[in-house]
């Protein structure tokens, strides 16, 4: 039971892609045109809503028939771009990204994307330029409104007198949880299902009072005019920096919302979005915004850089003739020529084995003995991975000599991390932290080699309160031979509201003050940076374009040192047993930073330095403690 075909909706499906793919290839020319993924929010709601409204009054509505139909309109293009991404990753992809792939693609196959992406990192980062199948985070979020949105309807329409004040509850409790959650953690907020739900059911309010007032509104062409001037500011006004979704979002919801209310009989809705053209590239939308990204982000990944205009362009172009042909030979024939009762059940399974192959591929680690690892070129030297790391431990370091803090350490295999450089002799300096305070040990003990130095490494911050921490902090205040203690971790972790900010705060100074009583001077480390990129992109040259990848913008590394370096600042102005020494200056300048210097590579993951890397630091930690012979000289 379908709604009458308008043709400004396909018009309007139309802005939404060319927005989206108009700021993905070309971000400076539209920066707010991801907004068009609102905007194909609002028309989905209303349309499927709509669908579902006419279905219930009439008493035929069926779950598996409303099921059925959404996965054979998704299912026939989703699946062959999938497959294509996963061939093309096979040929273009090192392992480490051929694995994430996989990884992505077995999300897709359950419409997760938006969990995983949502773990990884932001929309926003230089990592997102590198993920083929980005932008599946909002089918993801569309497919979990529509698994829920038909129960409630069914559930509640038998109460006539409810079903408007449930679409409108429902709306604004998803609308202020975004709000809300845009002061808090715009990561969450950008993929949660909860902070965008009230989109789709923006589409299904305007859908409910259509079906009862189907009337033309009075002064269409003002609500059109205003439709189309919120649509255009929202693309152009908007951009990656403002707080969004948030408040921001209202602009294209409220802009779409308003232009499908007009009806397809008001000046723009008639002459614009009812353009022959515009409704053409409408028609292809949903192939073409499936298109779009993987193809531009397998070109970033060849090239090694942002592409060239003419290779973004051609990428663009290429889209839109897959986006074409997918429709006409795999979506047409598929979902209207294909007359089979197994039509269903074979794009169900199809879809399972597409799950099983990108599962396949995560757990055999993307498949290192393919063709393009077997044919890498060394651009940097240095180890990078985890297993050279730790083996190197395993063989110049010794077990931690306490045997509680040994016993509760964590393993890397079969080796338990927790080390100390010397056998018997008293500990001089302790590393406390996590993953980010081992990494230390390795180049501060070549620095020091007449210090024995320990290492104590947890998975939480090292504060006080944390249970991890009970026995090292114990046997830090039981040894009065220890005099001097490093705190370092991957301190970004900490959330950046106001309450949290506080609480880690306190937490910093509850520690501090322990350590203090204790008799121990502290030294703060900032951290290294987080790459958006694995280190075999920097370590080996790309054998299609020559190109190894090395470095980044300094800008997000900023960010996250703004969200706690303050804090580690004002402890130690406020101490004078507290010494801040920045680790992050030895990677970055003002313009960018870097996994490289001079040939070498320095980190073996994101975000951990590798056997180069922790020599690097060590030589200037030692210069900055001003070791000399067992003695701490602090300036």
């Amino acid at each position: 039971m379908h709604l009458p075909y308008r043709s400004d909706i396909d018009g309007l499906r139309a802005f939404a892609v060319t927005s989206v793919l108009i700021f993905h290839a070309f971000p400076s020319l539209m920066p707010g045109g991801f907004v068009g993924v609102d905007v194909f929010f609002v028309i989905s709601g209303f349309l499927i809503s709509g669908i579902i409204f006419k279905e219930i009054e009439a008493g035929n509505f069926s779950f598996s028939n409303f099921y059925a139909r959404r996965v054979k309109r998704i299912f026939p293009a989703l699946i062959t771009m999938l497959m294509t991404s996963y061939a093309v990753g096979w040929f273009f992809l090192f392992n480490d990204d051929f694995r994430r792939l996989g990884s992505h693609i077995f999300r897709a196959s359950l419409f997760l994307s938006n969990f995983i992406l949502w773990r990884e990192a932001g929309y926003f980062d230089n990592a997102a330029e590198t993920k083929p199948l980005l932008h599946l985070w909002s089918l993801g979020i569309e497919e979990q409104f529509y698994i829920v949105w038909p129960v409630i309807l069914w559930a509640f329409w038998r109460f006539k007198a409810l079903r408007w004040p449930l679409l409108a509850g429902l709306t604004s409790c998803s609308l202020v949880w975004n709000i809300y959650q845009s002061q808090l953690d715009l990561t969450h907020d950008f993929y949660s299902p909860l902070t965008r739900f009230w989109e789709l059911s923006a589409g299904a309010c305007l859908a409910f009072h259509v079906s009862r007032h189907p009337e033309k509104p009075d002064k269409a062409n003002l609500i059109s005019g205003i439709a189309v001037c919120l649509l255009v500011a929202a693309v152009y006004i908007i951009d990656s920096k403002k707080a969004f979704p948030g408040g921001w979002a209202l602009m294209p919801v409220l802009g779409a919302v308003l232009l499908i209310y007009a009806g397809p009989t008001a000046w723009c809705n008639k002459f614009l979005f009812s353009h022959r053209g515009v409704v053409w590239v409408g028609a292809i939308s949903y192939p073409l915004y499936l298109w779009h990204w993987p193809a531009l982000a397998f070109a970033r990944i060849v090239e090694g850089a942002t592409p060239s205009v003419a290779v973004r362009l051609g990428a663009v172009l290429l889209a839109v003739l897959l986006a074409w042909g997918t429709l006409r030979w795999i979506e047409k024939p598929i979902r209207f020529r294909w007359q089979s009762a197994l039509r269903t059940p074979l794009l169900l399974a199809a879809m399972v084995g597409v799950g099983y192959v990108g599962l396949a591929c995560k757990n055999a680690g993307g498949y290192p003995a393919r063709a393009i690892m077997q044919a890498q070129v060394e651009a940097n030297v240095g180890d990078i991975g985890h297993d050279h790391f730790h083996a190197y431990y395993a063989k110049q370091f010794f077990p931690c000599a306490d045997d509680r803090v040994h016993a509760k350490s964590q393993k890397w295999g079969d080796l338990v991390r927790c080390f100390q450089t010397q056998r018997d002799a008293p500990i001089d300096l302790v590393l406390v932290g996590d993953s980010h305070a081992e990494h230390l040990l390795l180049g501060l003990s070549q620095a020091l080699p007449k210090l024995n130095i320990a290492v104590y490494p947890r998975s939480e911050l090292p504060f006080t309160k944390s249970t991890e921490y009970f026995e090292i902090f114990e046997s830090l205040a039981n040894d009065p031979r220890i005099k001097h203690v490093v705190l370092a971790s991957m301190w970004a972790v900490a959330p950046l509201s106001a309450d949290e900010r506080l609480t880690f705060e306190v937490d910093l100074h509850n520690t501090v003050h322990f350590l203090k009583s204790a008799g121990k001077h502290v030294f703060l480390l900032d951290d290294t940076p987080k790459f958006g990129f694995d280190p075999q992109r920097c370590k080996f040259k790309h054998p299609f374009s020559g190109r190894s990848i090395c470095e980044e913008s300094n800008e997000s590394s900023q960010q996250v040192l703004a969200s706690y370096v303050p804090i580690l600042e004002a402890s130690d102005l406020a101490n004078a047993h507290v010494t801040l020494i920045r680790l992050n200056d030895l990677f970055c300048d003002a313009a960018v930073c870097r996994m490289a210097l001079d040939g070498r590579i320095l980190f073996r993951d994101s975000n951990h330095v590798n056997i180069l890397g922790s020599q690097r630091i060590g030589a200037a930690l030692a210069a900055r403690l001003a070791l000399s012979d067992r003695k701490f000289a602090f300036d």
